[in-house]
């Protein structure tokens, strides 16, 4: 339904609205728009360009010589705290990372959500469905500490390892710590995406999952055939929830990953502007020299920024048609 009715639009007070609505979206756009314009036009200046006054629009000499930091870095870059391997490295982590979250989260969320919906009694549904999405009320800053434990003296989330009974021996343990697993495991389950699922599968006929039970199918087997193909919609939501929020994930990988060669690119990018604001008491340090002698600065800043936003933006236009029309339940009358 049009946002203006077609009747009357030729009278000059409708048309002077339909202008000013125009003006106003357009003018809006270019506002979400030139702020990546601007990151462009920035990773392909020269570093002296970037900080003449006024600025330019375009560059005068456009170099993709930052780009080269994905394949390799030089001899000056390479000796750098914040630049050690290129950033296709950082690239691999995150991809290794968000792939892991995906191949678990997923399906566990969607495992949870279909026994909650389709396999307890109201009763009991409704008090363990309560207990999945409690998470959701404590903030995350509060399990910060627990889950770091957790995970360092893993199944033990204490400072300390307790001993045996009657032992001087501590219990085994293992530390996920500066490893893919000290991300993926913590991100193995969503409330939120419990939610999104039940909300779903909510609405999908009690009837088809009786009948296919009266056939002999197996509870998965009806999450797999029947629940499953008629979830597209709510699966590509999830998944691009899932996925941004993995690749964006930022504070708990710096914490649990020390080791720059296992970081992801979230992290990589703050090391980087980090080290591009360091300054000593005297001036520049000695690495903004050797950055700026291998012509890389801000622009480089710039360059591996809409590096690490391409995955999203695919992301988006891979599932666009079910982010833009929301959830609803197709194929059923």
């Amino acid at each position: 339904m049009p946002l203006i009715s077609k009747v009357g639009r030729d009278k000059l007070g409708v048309r002077a609205l339909i202008i000013g609505i125009t003006i106003f979206l357009w003018v809006g756009i270019f506002l979400h728009l030139f702020p990546v314009w601007w990151m462009w036009t920035t990773s392909v200046k020269m570093s002296a360009e970037i900080y003449k006054f006024p600025p330019t629009l375009w560059p005068k000499r456009p170099t993709f010589a930052c780009y080269k930091l994905i394949f390799r870095i030089s001899q000056e870059v390479g000796t750098l705290s914040f630049i050690q391997y290129p950033v296709y490295v950082y690239f691999k982590n995150s991809l290794i990372m968000t792939g892991g979250i995906m191949l678990t989260q997923i399906p566990i969320c969607a495992l949870v959500a279909y026994a909650l919906s389709k396999m307890h009694s109201p009763r009991w549904s409704r008090i363990i469905f309560l207990y999945c999405i409690g998470v959701m009320f404590v903030p995350s800053q509060i399990s910060l500490i627990p889950s770091y434990l957790i995970l360092r003296h893993f199944p033990f989330p204490t400072k300390h390892i307790p001993k045996i009974p009657f032992t001087n021996i501590s219990f085994p343990y293992y530390n996920f710590l500066n490893s893919y697993w000290a991300v993926i495991l913590p991100g193995m389950y969503s409330a939120f995406n419990v939610l999104l699922f039940k909300g779903f599968f909510d609405g999908i006929p009690d009837e088809l999952i009786n009948a296919a039970r009266l056939d002999g199918a197996s509870e998965l087997g009806i999450l797999r055939r029947i629940i499953l193909p008629v979830s597209k919609p709510v699966l590509a939501v999830v998944a691009y929830f899932t996925f941004s929020g993995a690749w964006n994930s930022f504070m708990w990988p710096l914490i649990v990953i020390r080791d720059n060669k296992l970081q992801p690119m979230a992290v990589f990018i703050y090391n980087f502007q980090q080290g591009l604001t360091t300054r000593t008491a005297v001036g520049e340090s000695p690495e903004l020299k050797r950055l700026a002698a291998a012509g890389i600065g801000i622009n480089g800043l710039m360059a591996v920024s809409i590096i690490e936003t391409i995955p999203v933006f695919i992301m988006f236009l891979v599932f666009r048609e079910y982010l833009m029309t929301g959830i609803k339940l197709r194929g059923f009358k």
